[in-house]
């Protein structure tokens, strides 16, 4: 395993007054957030009950499942797709993370379903969230036409809250497999509770080395997470209120997708803990290297510079050959005896040298491989970098209140 933040060219700021004082302010926090018992996400590292749990309810399915429907939402969703993304080569069976309501799509799901070989995995932290709940509903309805009632429950796996809410009273009443999500773990910090777990382990990859990472990491990282934090608060300081992350690597994509909904709940807030309207927070953008930089660039270079970019690289490509078959032209000379995995890098390099040209702020993570260590220490990381960058604003990063205004307003629009 191994992580290394580069600051390039903007180094100095750490030769800064304000930046010396944020850091160890952060540092502060760190250890705070540690020691919080209300803040469970910082515990989960330790804690191998949930893996054993999720093996417990593995060999409760039906012999022969071969593919499981996930059905969450935002946090409940965006952990799983981010493990079933990064570790594709290992599983050995199917994962499909269903995360809207999009009729057409579910449709799709229904007709292409073999309820037979399959399991159901609805996911809610309260119990009572519409949207897998709806799915819920109908995909169950499905699998009692196909299966019968008493089949269709044992193909059923609750992942809710340890005591309260309508799936976990669902579950006890008809004895479903069924597990817990801390009540100390919010949803978008979830990933590492049987709500990631789970899935990943039912599609056989192996779950232990991004616990043991994260471990690792947070007893290792926290310069990293420190050095993020204060990153973040400044640049928003400075009215550089959009992030773009920059994966090279096509196996992060769905791990920036599930770093944007952290970082957006987390910080995006109307008022401060004092109460003081503060409008803050950044605006996400997942830019994949090198699709992106060719639909994306022109604008990141010579647009508003209201951006700062965090590239995510790897030192160890699979360094394809680059076969020297069409070398009479001069287009293809330059390819000969090269391989996709040097041309992947140069790519990177080119872009955070261009952007460097015009003076915005570039920052590199340079990853050694994408292994479970790794991804654990990742997951970590920017978990424990988002919480501290809340505190340094003096917002609460743990509450999502916008959010929740939303699905009120969703409620009682059902209930006309």
């Amino acid at each position: 395993m191994g992580i290394t933040l580069k600051m390039r060219k903007m180094a100095y700021l750490k030769e800064g007054t304000a930046y010396r004082e944020l850091a160890r302010k952060a540092e502060g926090f760190f250890g705070k957030i540690c020691e919080d018992p209300e803040i469970g996400f910082t515990g989960l590292p330790e804690n191998l009950v949930y893996v054993d749990r999720c093996d417990e309810a593995l060999n409760r399915l039906p012999a022969g499942s071969e593919t499981l429907y996930v059905l969450g939402i935002g946090g409940s969703a965006l952990g799983t797709s981010m493990l079933i993304n990064a570790f594709s080569g290992s599983c050995i069976r199917k994962v499909v993370v269903v995360d809207n309501v999009d009729g057409s799509t579910v449709n799709q799901l229904l007709r292409e379903m073999n309820p037979e070989t399959s399991v159901i995995n609805v996911i809610s932290k309260s119990g009572s969230t519409v949207e897998p709940l709806s799915l819920f509903s109908i995909f169950f309805e499905h699998f009692v036409a196909k299966l019968g009632r008493e089949e269709a429950f044992r193909r059923v796996v609750v992942t809710t809250d340890v005591e309260k809410g309508a799936l976990r009273q669902l579950a006890e009443e008809e004895n479903l497999i069924s597990l817990p999500i801390p009540g100390n773990v919010g949803g978008r910090f979830s990933v590492l509770t049987p709500v990631g777990l789970f899935p990943a382990m039912f599609a056989g990859i192996d779950v232990v080395p991004l616990l043991l990472g994260a471990k690792r990491e947070k007893r290792e990282g926290q310069s990293r997470a420190v050095c993020g934090a204060v990153l973040d608060y400044l640049f928003q300081e400075q009215g550089r209120n959009i992030k773009v992350l920059f994966p090279y690597c096509d196996r992060l994509k769905t791990f920036g997708d599930w770093y944007l909904q952290l970082f957006a709940e987390s910080l995006g807030k109307l008022k401060n803990r004092r109460g003081m309207v503060v409008r803050s927070g950044q605006t996400g953008v997942v830019a994949v290297g090198v699709t992106d930089q060719h639909s994306q660039l022109q604008l990141y270079k010579e647009g508003p510079g209201d951006k700062s970019f965090f590239f995510f690289t790897l030192e160890n490509q699979e360094n394809i050959p680059i076969p020297d078959v069409f070398g009479r032209y001069p287009s293809f000379q330059i390819l000969r005896g090269k391989s996709l995995g040097k041309l992947m890098l140069a790519e990177a390099e080119g872009t955070m040298q261009s952007l460097e040209k015009n003076s915005l702020p570039v920052f590199e993570y340079t990853l050694s491989g994408i292994d479970g260590e790794t991804l654990g220490a990742l997951i970590f990381m920017f978990e424990m970098q988002t919480a501290i960058t809340g505190y340094l604003m003096n917002v609460n990063p743990f509450d999502q209140p916008g959010v929740e205004e939303g699905k009120i307003i969703a409620r009682k629009l059902l209930e006309d």
